[in-house]
């Protein structure tokens, strides 16, 4: 019998990612942390490419510059990122993250968890770290595709 096309691999892939950031995004707006859930999105992805150009951190969260940017207005405002001239190119910005940024990101990263290992229930942990490394291994063959 022919696999269902709904659970062939590259749709599953696709409906647990979006289900997985609709979920959180919920979550985070009603978590009330006083960012949107574009710019507690960003602000993760920042914190894990502290000085990362905007174009590149727009690229790898899937937005527009323009939708970063306003994101990044927000943020900056808040204090809780730092736009500075890339050391190489002027006409490029790069981000950090700034101090006050800490107790956010532990907020968002505590829901993300939260939801995260709801959705692992039912499995085995051996299954939960096999389920990573090819998630992990698949991400590098990508990266390896785009070269």
């Amino acid at each position: 019998m022919p696999e269902a096309t709904a659970d062939r691999l590259g749709f599953l892939l696709s409906d647990v990612a979006r289900l997985f950031r609709a979920e959180l995004e919920r979550e985070l707006a009603k978590a009330g942390l006083g960012v949107t859930p574009g710019e507690a999105r960003a602000l993760a992805r920042i914190s894990g490419s502290e000085g990362a150009r905007q174009s590149d951190i727009a690229l790898a969260l899937g937005i527009e510059p323009m939708t970063l940017s306003r994101y990044l207005d927000g943020l900056e405002s808040a204090g809780l990122v730092k736009r500075t001239a890339d050391p190489k190119d002027g006409r490029a910005k790069c981000v950090t993250t700034t101090e006050n940024a800490e107790a956010l990101l532990t907020e968002i990263r505590a829901l993300a968890d939260d939801l995260f290992a709801r959705l692992q229930d039912g499995l085995a942990d051996d299954e939960k770290q096999m389920l990573r490394r090819a998630l992990r291994t698949m991400r590098d063959n990508f990266a390896r595709l785009e070269r």
